[in-house]
């Protein structure tokens, strides 16, 4: 259901580039291009508003089916460029519309055996103005903002899901940014 373009076709490229990326293991791949009708399948679920104190967006339920058809197509080679044993992956439909957020916090637990994150970011009629992921450096004496991922279409950011892949999303001021987010397990 997607096509993998030519950024896959260097898989040790893109290994070394997993290890040496700073501030945490990550890869930002463009073009990964659903061959499918996915804007209909994402047409047909709903997604509700969602608040806490760390966030405010509008979320579907987990999307079984694409969950499944997405970890197909990317399980295999970000294990390989990971070095991590990807199985599964589970994802939501994410809705950020002017002032949603998503608050600086990790996606590791205990007991929950994330490994991989990933925002996948899908077009949209009206392009957002701010909606950035944002990866933080952490060290013993400061948290510093090290990277601002831009939500373009057809773009993926996986990154690595430990107790210092400090990460936000941050508020969009105008316009929409929908992405497909989740977690990769073993």
């Amino acid at each position: 259901m997607w096509t993998l373009g030519p950024a896959w076709r260097d898989e040790a490229a893109l290994a070394r580039a997993w290890r040496t990326a700073a501030p945490f293991p990550h890869l930002v791949i463009d073009d990964v291009v659903p061959d499918g009708p996915l804007m209909e399948l994402l047409d047909e679920e709903g997604v509700e508003h969602q608040e806490g104190d760390i966030f405010a967006f509008e979320a579907s339920r987990d999307l079984d089916a694409l969950s499944t058809a997405f970890g197909a197509a990317l399980c295999g080679p970000l294990a390989r460029i990971t070095g991590k044993p990807l199985a599964r992956a589970a994802l939501r439909a994410y809705a950020y519309r002017p002032g949603h957020y998503l608050l600086p916090h990790t996606d590791h637990q205990d007991g929950l055996p994330r490994l991989v994150a990933f925002a996948y970011y899908l077009p949209t009629p009206e392009p957002p103005t701010g909606g950035e992921l944002e990866l933080f450096r952490v060290t013993a004496t400061a948290t510093d903002s090290a990277a601002l991922i831009a939500p373009q279409p057809w773009r993926l950011a996986v990154f690595d899901c430990s107790d210092v892949s400090l990460h936000q999303v941050r508020e969009v001021l105008s316009g929409l940014r929908l992405s497909l987010a989740g977690w990769f397990y073993p």
